[in-house]
């Protein structure tokens, strides 16, 4: 097995940047979901509140951040972040610290909704391991032989990037990952969470920002159901930091 690909979610809920490799710290990688977009309240802003998000860009040099939304841009220096404050992520709080409100107000425009700008302060615990603000763990790992499996079953094919993953492995066996254990790719090694619960995100195409339908979700409930809930995908929490990188080989651990 081999690392097919890899990518980040610089702000939570938005588009996904490729990587041809990446850092892992304790919350998974350095450069994923450690910023994101709160709601009054204190609640994170996501694709289920409003698909569009998938076409927010967001990348980051010299500590500022560089936001694109269609056509529109903004810059963010890292003086921006200037409250204290908490954010929820489903049932946890983050420590986070808000933009000013001028940047609050881009946002706002650009989602008809008032939005804070927020940055993460501290890492989440949940079950004794720390998170960057990622639903429920530090990063999700999927293999292309389980996409293939699940396209075959559909009447039309949808694309990894309707799942967000941050690892795609290649060169294993469709739904192999129900069974591994403990990973090491690269320098890191990642021990297995859970499956990937999946939600009404898989339907939104990651490129216009659009809801399509009822697939793949229909077909999941079909094919892939536990707990009550469609899954695809395994979350994992980084037992041994390091750095991995596009063609590293994976070898499962006991």
């Amino acid at each position: 097995m081999r690392v097919a690909s890899l990518a980040v979610y610089p702000l939570k809920g938005a588009a996904a940047v490729g990587a041809q490799e990446i850092e892992l710290d304790e919350m998974g990688p350095r450069e994923d979901r450690r910023y994101c977009l709160a709601r009054p309240g204190g609640h994170a802003f996501t694709q289920r509140d409003d698909p569009g998000l998938a076409r927010l860009r967001v990348s980051r040099s010299a500590e500022r951040l560089h936001i694109e939304f269609d056509g529109e841009s903004l810059e963010v220096p890292p003086e921006a972040f200037v409250r204290s404050a908490v954010v929820r992520v489903w049932s946890r709080d983050a420590e986070v610290r808000l933009a000013g409100g001028a940047f609050g107000a881009v946002f706002a425009r650009w989602f008809r909704t008032p939005l804070e700008l927020a940055r993460l302060e501290r890492p989440v615990q949940r079950r004794g391991a720390s998170l960057a603000l990622g639903d429920a763990a530090a990063l999700l790992v999927v293999n292309t032989a389980s996409l293939d499996a699940l396209n075959e079953a559909m009447a039309e094919p949808v694309p990894m990037a309707r799942f967000r993953p941050n690892i795609v492995v290649a060169g294993a066996s469709a739904f192999d990952a129900d069974s591994w254990t403990r990973l090491r790719m690269g320098d890191a090694v990642l021990t297995p969470e859970h499956a990937c619960g999946r939600c009404e995100v898989t339907t939104i195409d990651q490129d216009l920002g659009t809801a399509l339908g009822e697939e793949p979700l229909r077909t999941l409930a079909r094919m892939r159901m536990r707990d009550g809930e469609p899954v695809f995908g395994v979350r994992y929490s980084v037992q041994r930091p390091g750095r991995i990188r596009v063609g590293d080989r994976i070898e499962p651990l006991a």
